[in-house]
């Protein structure tokens, strides 16, 4: 795809923080895909404001980039849906990567993953499709982080560390070397995770109480 534009979903603080990402770096924005403008209202006063996802559609596939700017919320499935729906109707969705996010060469973002301002990815690690890796948050060497999740500010993954889909880790947490996290998983605020984390569970506190969400 040569000289696409890009097209955001969602506005809301997250779409906001995306567009002037995208802008920074001299993208061409086409507009924004949303009922209502709920942020960043300063930086969207210029972008072309459309009220519905089916306006997407006027769009050829070849020709466009979509973003998801649809806020990461625990057990929330709509930006999934949004994402899965474009991409069965043949959209790509954009990696986006902050100027001031270092990324190692060696590092493998996959489609539509998101590295907000001054995240850190080491080498060896991979990020999957349709995941954010929001402000500040660390990711150590050869994490294999699943698609669909939510990395909240101040994260800190040591190495090695395996997160599955669908988790949403909370701002400053922090998750030893070695252990996973189950898909499906909330990781609380500031939790301490020191051992392994089971599928549909929400861990939280400085020692990792866990409980089961059920699936």
């Amino acid at each position: 795809m040569s000289n696409p534009g890009y097209l955001i979903i969602g506005g809301g603080g997250h779409a906001a923080a995306l567009a002037e990402i995208l802008i920074k770096q001299n993208k061409p924005l086409l507009g924004v895909v949303a009922p209502d403008i709920l942020a960043g209202h300063a930086i969207f006063d210029t972008v072309q404001h459309y009220l519905q996802d089916d306006d997407v559609l006027a769009f050829s596939v070849d020709k466009v980039l979509l973003v998801n700017g649809i806020g990461a919320m625990p057990r929330q499935t709509l930006r999934e849906k949004v994402y899965t729906r474009f991409i069965e109707l043949g959209y790509t969705f954009a990696t986006v990567i902050a100027d001031s996010a270092l990324v190692s060469d060696y590092a493998v973002l996959a489609k539509g993953a998101q590295i907000m301002n001054n995240a850190v990815i080491n080498i060896g690690s991979e990020i999957g499709e349709n995941t954010i890796i929001n402000t500040s948050v660390s990711v150590d060497h050869d994490c294999k982080i699943g698609a669909h999740c939510h990395l909240a500010p101040g994260t800190t993954l040591s190495g090695q560390v395996k997160v599955e889909s669908n988790v949403h880790i909370a701002t400053g947490s922090g998750i030893i070397n070695n252990v996973t996290i189950g898909c499906n998983t909330i990781i609380g605020v500031g939790a301490n995770v020191t051992k392994s984390i089971p599928k549909y569970s929400i861990a939280y506190g400085a020692r990792s109480i866990i409980k089961g969400l059920g699936e």
